[in-house]
């Protein structure tokens, strides 16, 4: 009798344990449902006899967890957005760990690293020295600003001009065939585009010639979700006037230069320091109608990887303001922050218009609508931080805005939903306008990259 009765407990027991598994998958709520002048009754006592601790409740989800193995961890994970998989680290120390081993990075979306920003070279004033800004809560930098993995004998110098989703774009300046010491003397040079996690590069050949007093104003275009080609756009000026004049475009998938005249009706002189944005196959870059009126005249300069297609976007007016445009969360951004003045000046613009900056997005990119994101009083910024700030780069994935001081070289980002401030980086000194983020791809996926 004493072995049948604990053969029963035991028998007993397992049904137990089965029910509650299967009461955490939705099955026995589907099976054992009641029916008639009972289900009253029936769910009262079967809501007593499984109501279980959020404890209890966990155990089985965890367990479940637990079979999962790395590899289909990863291949989860690979298809989120890089937002959700760096909230996923917080899981276990596993999660953790598995996420952030670099073997892994090459299958996992990567999210903002940090910044790239140059500094006026104080010997040369031809070039300019490149630096790397660290996001709080980042991995190590995975940017060698020296671009060490380039052949040190075949380059005098090598500048960075642009960065577009983990690709740099650089202008190699080759090795003089006799010193000068002339700073005016021209430096023969040709564009290198690299990944600098993954260390390989590919020299493209030499672009068009660039008449003389023309400015040399180069950016990417790159998208590895649409393809493994990129492009160089190198835009041509006047030579008496700063508007623009045509695009030398390279693709990688021919190899070769094409030239294009510009199709804008309007005359636009572009900003040459500032981040461009690739959307929908499309480059984006601001830039001011000309003649310059620096009140309310800046449009975005739109176009296409032919150079057929030129169009102009008219952005929200912030009177004598920085302007910066950005990708995040799949829309295009663009803020405007007041420029800083005296005290007397600025009395005399609050009465015209309030001293604030403002955040706005593009949802709709057909339609060409701005939709404001944000606004803050600058007021209410200095009076948290104490010096006054600029818009400098948006976060790609989040609702966060990165701020450049004017004065203390200090960079800050801002939380918009949460309006928080957090300091994440020093900067150098004596920068120039360049500061792009900068976004790692550990992926091969690099059509025409031939270095290692």
């Amino acid at each position: 009798m004493l072995r049948l009765a604990g053969y029963r407990s035991s028998i007993t027991a397992e049904r137990r344990r089965r029910r509650r598994v299967l009461m955490d998958n939705g099955g026995l709520r589907r099976r054992l449902k009641p029916s008639g002048a009972m289900e009253g009754k029936s769910s009262a006592k079967k809501k007593a006899r499984t109501t279980t601790s959020p404890e209890e409740e966990a155990v089985p989800a965890a367990a479940a967890a637990s079979l999962l193995t790395d590899d289909l961890i990863l291949e989860i994970l690979s298809r989120l957005p890089a937002r959700s998989v760096h909230r996923f680290k917080c899981v276990s120390p596993a999660w953790r760990d598995l996420i952030a081993d670099l073997a892994h990075r090459k299958k996992l979306p990567q999210t903002l690293a940090g910044f790239v920003y140059s500094t006026y070279d104080r010997v040369d004033p031809r070039f300019q020295r490149f630096h790397f800004a660290k996001v709080s809560g980042a991995a190590a930098p995975p940017v060698d600003m020296s671009l060490s993995f380039l052949p040190p004998d075949e380059y005098w110098y090598v500048d960075q001009l642009d960065t577009c989703n983990g690709l740099i774009l650089c202008r190699a300046h080759m090795l003089p065939s006799s010193p000068s010491g002339d700073e005016n003397t021209p430096v023969e040079s040709h564009y290198i585009v690299c990944n600098p996690a993954t260390g390989r590069w590919v020299d493209l050949p030499p672009h068009p010639e660039v008449p003389p007093g023309c400015r040399i104003f180069a950016r990417l275009a790159f998208d590895p979700a649409a393809s493994s080609h990129f492009h160089v756009l190198q835009f041509n000026d006047s030579q008496q006037k700063e508007y623009v004049t045509g695009v030398n475009i390279y693709s990688s998938q021919t190899g070769a230069w094409i030239c294009r005249e510009s199709r804008l009706v309007e005359k636009i002189s572009l900003f040459t320091g500032l981040a461009s944005v690739f959307l929908h196959g499309m480059l984006h870059l601001l830039g001011l109608l000309y003649p310059m009126n620096m009140e309310d005249d800046a449009v975005l300069v739109v176009v296409d990887m032919e150079g057929q297609v030129w169009n102009t976007i008219p952005v929200p007016s912030g009177g004598l303001s920085f302007g910066r445009i950005g990708l995040s969360q799949g829309c295009l951004h663009y803020a405007t922050t007041p420029l800083a003045t005296d005290d007397k000046k600025k009395k005399k613009r609050k009465k015209k218009k309030e001293d604030t900056s403002t955040v706005w997005c593009m949802k709709d990119h057909d339609s060409k609508e701005w939709v404001l994101k944000h606004s803050v009083s600058n007021d209410e910024l200095r009076s948290i931080t104490g010096v006054d700030y600029k818009v400098a780069a948006f976060h790609p994935d989040r609702d966060t805005i990165f701020l450049d001081s004017y004065d203390v070289d200090t960079l800050v980002s801002y939380d918009m939903q949460h309006r928080k401030f957090h300091q994440i980086h020093s900067l150098q000194e004596n920068r120039a306008t360049l500061f792009v983020p900068f976004v790692p791809l550990f992926s091969d996926s690099f059509a025409g990259a031939d270095g290692q």
